[in-house]
């Protein structure tokens, strides 16, 4: 699947969504208006006698209740503006602690951080639902840069590491397509109508128990019978809008699970796993059931649909469990051993990411005859065959007191100083004066120390341990946040000039957290084509050029190859001391600022100009990594070679 493609297309579905919201808001609208006319009618006749057909008053009850239900989904919103955490923190979630020692969590966490190594995408936080017994998960999020995982803690208990693996991977499937922003939005409006509900519970309460009713005044008791009376239509109209907010959930959430079903056996290539999960929660009659009082609203983001209702065949939120399983495992549980071996043999025919197509005709990269731009660019947003293994061997290589180090808050920080020290002005120095005083003398110890044990580090281990160190860097505080982050500003600026690695480790962490510790999740999108785009693009391919270390101009052409018909007139190849660092550093932060077939063209530039030569070094590979990071592209562990 085109990762660029699916996120559009889930921008696409907000569109359903609001059709969808209007006609729930239109119609609650309709039923309030018409019950206050049979209700009030007095208060709001006329001379002419009776009519349906008053439009003062219905600007009067149009206005009230859209005030009501954008005070309802304006709160829900700004409740979950932090993003996925917000919302796991919601179901009454759990963070997991990176350096937990508990065998089921760290099990968990080593599953979550192979699948973000294996991607390319940050590592999302952890969170268990301590209190759920069933078997169920999420992903929650504005974007890649703020999402969270969350399980409950009958996964943990329930599934084996193949079952967890699959759950997970569905899971990771849904931050790669876009849907959780379009979740949140969802969640914001649910609860907007759930207002109308509440408001009627209200009324009806206060009335009942206002003593009015029990007035010697018959207008007093007849005004409080009234409004009782519509305090229970404000009830029933709210579950005629629940019954649209269901409506909706379905609309945007059914057909998404096949998919993320699909590619969640696509990045494990093991449909027993997921099957298997599937297979557990059908055993029991409610075996992915939520309890908390948010499942309702929440239950189009479950892995499995968290709350059962008399509508579920008209508009269930999760296709029928046993309509995925077949999906998936068409055979599941009908001679395994036979099963297995034809599942083997036809993912080695399918579905391997990187397995050569079409013979000798591809171009290969550095002795890898499936690796082409064509096939790097469509491993975008994905995991392709063996990423996860390799992913998890490398995790295994690093030594257990550098992983360490990336899952406690103070040796975090230290590590991402450390690893930039390494590259930046050599190891065997002392570490300057102006650092001791600018990070503390306590993280200056641990930089120290962490430094020794770099000196041997194989290069590969540098950007995952930055990436295993995020979880732990999102947790500083603001304050905090402010000094790590001008204190790496300062030691790329202190350090050797041209370090690309240090290019790429400050891009990729002060992107991800930047976002992170900002109110707005999103860049506003003022690029929709190349066209504006003339000198940023300049600036990006030439850096790239004269960085491939071989023939500059015919990485320059290379580049410019995928988007010749649409290249901006004013392109030029610009020499190196135009294109440095800081010149890169503000092209990038205006390409981030583009929509995502801008992103795509850029990418598949980027990708060809570095692919010029027929290898990719490891410098070219941390600088595209850094530009893939700031436009949001994830390129998965193994795709470059």
């Amino acid at each position: 699947m085109d990762f660029f493609e699916a996120q559009d297309r889930a921008k696409r579905n907000t569109g359903k969504l609001v059709l969808l919201y209007a006609l729930a808001v239109t119609g609650i609208i309709i039923s309030i208006y018409i019950v206050t006319l049979i209700l009030f009618h007095t208060q709001v006749s006329v001379e002419n006698g009776v009519s349906l057909w008053y439009p003062g008053w219905l600007l009067t009850v149009s206005v009230l209740v859209l005030l009501m239900i954008g005070i309802g989904t304006v709160h829900r919103v700004s409740q979950l503006r932090k993003g996925g955490s917000a919302v796991a923190e919601l179901l009454g979630g759990r963070r997991v602690n990176p350096s937990t020692t508990d065998s089921s969590e760290r099990r968990l966490m080593n599953i979550v951080e192979e699948m973000s190594i294996a991607s390319g995408l940050p590592v999302p936080d952890v969170y268990i639902l301590d209190n759920e017994e069933n078997i169920n998960a999420f992903a929650a999020g504005f974007g890649t840069n703020d999402a969270a995982v969350g399980v409950t803690r009958g996964c943990l208990e329930q599934l084996t590491r193949d079952e967890l693996q699959g759950v997970i991977a569905h899971e990771f499937s849904h931050i790669f397509n876009g849907d959780m922003r379009l979740n949140i939005r969802l969640i914001g409006i649910l609860n907007g109508i759930l207002v109308i509900h509440i408001m009627g519970m209200i009324l009806m309460r206060s009335a009942f128990y206002s003593g009015a009713m029990r007035s010697r005044s018959n207008n007093k008791g007849n005004s409080a019978i009234a409004i009782m009376l519509f305090g229970v239509a404000l009830i029933v109209i709210g579950y005629i809008g629940m019954i649209f907010g269901r409506m909706i959930q379905s609309a945007v959430s059914r057909q998404r699970e096949y998919l993320a079903d699909a590619a969640a056996v696509q990045y494990t290539r093991n449909p027993d796993g997921l099957a298997g999960a599937l297979n557990k929660i059908a055993m029991k009659s409610k075996g992915a059931e939520i309890k908390d009082g948010h499942a309702m609203e929440m239950s189009h983001l479950f892995f499995a649909s968290s709350f059962h209702t008399a509508l579920d065949k008209l508009f269930a939120t999760h296709p029928p469990i046993e309509d995925r399983i077949k999906a998936v495992a068409p055979s599941y549980g009908y001679g395994k051993s036979n099963r297995e071996s034809r599942i083997r043999q036809q993912f080695q025919q399918q579905h391997v990411s990187g397995s050569p197509q079409g013979g000798g005709q591809s171009r290969g990269i550095g002795g890898h005859a499936a690796i082409t731009p064509e096939v790097i660019l469509a491993a975008i947003g994905t995991i392709g065959a063996g990423n996860l293994n390799r992913a998890g061997e490398l995790l295994r290589e690093i030594p257990q007191d550098l992983r360490q180090a990336a899952h406690e808050p103070l040796s975090a920080e230290a590590l991402i100083y450390a690893l930039l020290f390494s590259t930046g002005s050599g190891s065997d120095k002392k570490l300057p004066d102006w650092f001791y005083l600018d990070a503390g003398e306590e993280v200056g110890q641990e930089t120290e120390k962490l430094l020794e044990q770099l000196k041997d580090a194989d290069r590969n281990w540098h950007l995952p341990l930055a990436e295993l160190a995020l979880p732990s860097l999102r947790h500083m505080s603001k304050g905090q946040y402010q000094v790590f982050r001008s204190v790496l500003e300062k030691q790329i600026v202190e350090g050797k000039p041209g370090n690309l690695f240090g290019f790429a480790l400050e891009k990729m962490v002060v992107h991800q957290l930047d976002t992170a510790f900002s109110d707005m999740k999103k860049p506003e999108i003022r690029h929709h084509h190349l066209k504006t785009l003339g000198k940023e693009l300049s600036v990006l391919l030439s850096a790239l050029s004269h960085a491939s270390g071989t023939d500059t101009q015919q990485a320059w052409n290379a580049g410019l190859k995928p988007i010749e018909k649409i290249k901006p007139d004013d392109m030029e190849l610009l020499p190196q001391e135009k294109c440095g660092l800081s010149e890169l550093n503000h092209a990038l932060d205006e390409l981030t600022a583009s929509a995502n077939p801008v992103k795509k063209y850029v990418m598949s530039a980027v990708i060809h100009c570095i692919t010029s030569d027929n290898k990719i070094s490891t410098e070219e590979k941390e600088l595209t990594r850094a530009i893939s990071e700031s436009l949001d592209s994830p390129i998965p562990l193994g795709a470059m070679g």
